[in-house]
């Protein structure tokens, strides 16, 4: 068990109905439940629970994968225990977790919570260098936000500070101020708008993601549920119209993960507007069809 294990709490109900021995696993389950700086709707600190709840009502068996959920060596470690009223040192704690279970090998799958946990995730990821996929609506990249200066608005800029505007990647994103456009557009940062890719062929998308992962040793790849669009994902924080299809999305993840991959999250899911938990349902299935990617085409060779 990693040594920061005082920082995860009891959590009794399993991401897919199981888990194994954590000395056994490949993939690790994190929850994170927590929410500081939203703006229009709340409750993703309920997201962890609500989506390990909807991903044992959805089936196991990928069919782009030919190969079931079920047969991948999984371990669900719980909640991070967030600490109320000190977002640094919850982020603090999912740094060190991460860092734990990263230096054993194995990937952490953390399930937010608001966009703010990558921060913590990418802190702890910083030995590796890695290059960062976001799959969002939005560049989340202020330099403040209602005088935060580390928000779910803000966090991207954040993370650009530790990687680099270089080595991170937007695909999907479509709503954004002019002071973030100018900001991303100066740097040369990489993205691909959710427009563009409705128009473009799954392959041209694929060209451009692959060219910015080719210089990339390791990845992170976060998937913010708003990047797809409210009909299929109404119940994020802020959805955005104009948004992308499930089919295009686990197309790209299919094509683009593999043994680069060093962690995942999925973020911005508010189950309290959630009507009949289609964007946890949704969520649940991003995870599955990520972890059974990379495991076809890492592991189980």
């Amino acid at each position: 068990m990693v040594k920061t294990e005082l920082y995860i709490s009891d959590e009794r109900r399993y991401f897919g109905g199981f888990t194994v021995p954590y000395e056994k696993a490949k993939y690790v389950i994190l929850g994170v439940p927590f929410e500081h700086s939203l703006t229009y709707k709340a409750g993703t600190s309920l997201a962890p629970a609500r989506i390990r709840e909807a991903s044992d009502a959805i089936e196991s068996f990928s069919l782009r994968a030919n190969f079931d959920y079920d047969k991948c060596p999984v371990a669900d470690l719980g909640d991070i225990s967030v600490v109320p009223g000190d977002p640094m040192q919850t982020f603090n704690r999912i740094s060190e977790v991460v860092s734990d279970i990263v230096a054993l090998g194995k990937i952490p799958v953390l399930i937010g919570g608001e966009h703010s946990i990558t921060y913590g995730i990418i802190r702890g990821l910083r030995e590796k260098s890695p290059c960062t996929l976001v799959f969002d609506a939005h560049f989340d990249s202020r330099d403040n936000y209602l005088g935060y200066k580390l928000s779910h608005a803000s966090v991207m800029r954040r993370i650009m500070e530790i990687v680099g505007t270089r080595r991170i990647m937007f695909l999907g994103v479509r709503a954004f101020s002019e002071e973030e456009y100018l900001f991303i557009r100066s740097k040369n940062v990489r993205y691909i708008t959710s427009t563009q890719m409705l128009r473009s062929t799954v392959g041209n998308i694929l060209k451009l993601a692959k060219s910015f992962l080719s210089e990339c040793r390791k990845v992170h790849i976060s998937v913010d549920m708003d990047v797809f669009d409210p009909a299929y994902a109404p119940g994020v924080d802020n959805p955005e119209p104009e948004g992308l299809i499930p089919t295009l999305i686990f197309d790209i993840l299919y094509n683009i993960i593999d043994e680069k991959l060093l962690s995942l999250d999925v973020v911005e899911v508010s189950p309290i507007i959630d009507v009949n938990d289609v964007t946890s349902l949704l969520a649940a299935k991003v995870i599955k069809e990520a972890i059974i990617y990379h495991y076809i085409k890492t592991i189980s060779k």
